[in-house]
């Protein structure tokens, strides 16, 4: 189909125009509607900004949750006779844990994307690794971490990050779930990446949650 330029509609227009200058103005009329209609719609759409859902809202609703499942409360627990249980918030700082802590957001990109890719050469120094390693955190914006717990004491982990608007993820491997009993799970909301870790119906409401935050 012959497109025109928008020059050569406009051109095209005032011709038929002084062709109608003696019809009657109610037919001029409804030319000019039409004609507006045919080179409106032919004009280039404008780009849909895409959405960036704020990170607060990867929190799953305390109504959408099974009975049981919840955040877990605290980073330690009290085992009795002295014995105290740590890493109930895995590495965060807080339950849930939103920032741009850039230690937090490479090993976070890591574990989504994979382990970064070392350039050929001589072994690098734990220095040169870090650096490596640290570069992951350009590019990303701001970090999510959550831990929930179900009433058996099992855990389910949110990490995820949001890419800067032209940033691309290098990989989306699947990252091993840390035991076999665990399933792991990718998401993609836009330009923020999660994974979520673990097992049961609190695993299932999470990841529900989540996948329903990117449709």
């Amino acid at each position: 189909m012959h497109t025109r330029s928008p020059a050569k509609r406009r051109a095209w227009a005032r011709r038929l125009y002084v062709n109608l200058r003696g019809t009657t103005m109610s037919t001029v009329g409804i030319v000019a509607v039409w004609l507006a209609t045919i080179i409106g719609s032919r004009q280039s759409a404008p780009a849909v900004p895409a959405v960036i859902v704020p990170m607060a809202e990867l929190t799953v609703p305390v109504e959408s949750l099974p009975t049981g499942c919840r955040l877990s409360p605290a980073p330690t627990s009290d085992l009795g006779n002295g014995r105290i249980r740590m890493g109930l918030w895995a590495e965060f700082p807080a339950n849930p844990w939103i920032g741009n802590d850039r230690h937090l957001l490479a090993s976070m990109r890591q574990l989504i994307e994979g382990p970064v890719k070392i350039p050929d050469g001589p072994p690098p120094d734990a220095r040169d690794l870090a650096g490596f390693i640290g570069q992951l955190a350009d590019g990303v914006e701001e970090g999510y971490g959550a831990v929930y717990q179900d009433p058996d004491g099992r855990f389910v982990i949110v990490r995820a990050v949001r890419l800067a608007p032209l940033e691309r993820p290098r990989a989306t491997a699947l990252p091993r779930s840390p035991t076999e009993s665990s399933g792991a799970s990718l998401v993609a909301i836009g330009q923020t990446h999660a994974v979520v870790i673990g097992n049961g119906q609190c695993f299932h409401a999470v990841e529900a949650h989540l996948k329903s935050l990117a449709r």
